[in-house]
């Protein structure tokens, strides 16, 4: 049943994973009321409210007026998986790549400018580094041998691996999705969720907006491959 039929299920009782998967444009209203759609797209809408500490009527309402635009566009969810590993590299594994260095560069020059002053600084800087030293190694993971087998099983191919069955590398990867999810909290705690202080200067609100940008791709990124990617690959 498409999670726009409500007659038998409630909105709410649908998984946020899902919603987004059958409409992206859901994964924009989970965004603004920072609902995790990614790494939390197991829970039910209810349940993910109520870690937020949003009103679910305020969601519902939201969810509702987007379905009163007009058709949603899942064409990402039709594509073949190929070609979803292609647009996931293409798009998302390429703008970490370009992004996280801005993002070192950044933070290093506010804890040399504001360091000294400003105590969460260091620290914050410390989780973005470890924000990219987690990624990095993760994509090339994700290129050099779970997309690959991915590939060869949609094609047909039988996969033998040093990893055994598929799963095992899909665990892996989602494990360190949380792991990356994680740093994100911190990074949220640190910053007043992305929020520069007055006396911030240009670099440091830069660096903030940058980051705010950054996740917000990550959770799109973590989305196709939690809720689409390996789903459908795990089916296989």
């Amino acid at each position: 049943m498409s999670v726009t039929d409500q007659t038998e299920i409630s909105l709410s009782e649908h998984r946020v994973g899902q919603l987004v998967a059958d409409d992206f444009r859901y994964a924009h209203v989970f965004s603004q009321f920072g609902i995790d759609f990614c790494c939390g797209g197991g829970r039910t809408l209810a349940a993910a409210c109520d870690k937020a500490g949003i009103a679910l009527s305020e969601v519902e309402t939201a969810l509702s007026k987007i379905n009163s635009e007009g058709q949603k566009d899942d064409a990402l969810n039709q594509l073949p998986l190929g070609e979803l590993i292609d647009y996931i590299e293409t798009n998302h594994h390429a703008y970490v790549r370009e992004k996280a260095p801005l993002l070192m560069e950044y933070s290093q020059k506010m804890v040399r400018a504001h360091g000294e002053r400003h105590a969460e600084i260091k620290p914050f800087a410390g989780w973005v580094r470890a924000l990219v030293d987690d990624l990095t190694p993760h994509l090339m993971k994700e290129e050099r041998i779970l997309f690959p087998a991915i590939r060869a099983m949609a094609g047909g191919e039988t996969v033998e691996g040093c990893f055994g069955h598929i799963g095992n590398p899909i665990n892996a990867m989602q494990h360190e999705h949380d792991d990356a999810s994680h740093i994100l909290e911190k990074l949220h705690e640190l910053t007043n969720h992305f929020q520069p202080p007055e006396h911030a200067c240009t670099t440091w609100r830069v660096c903030y907006a940058t980051l705010a940008e950054f996740e917000a791709d990550l959770m799109q990124h973590i989305h196709l491959e939690n809720n689409i990617l390996f789903p459908k690959a795990l089916a296989l």
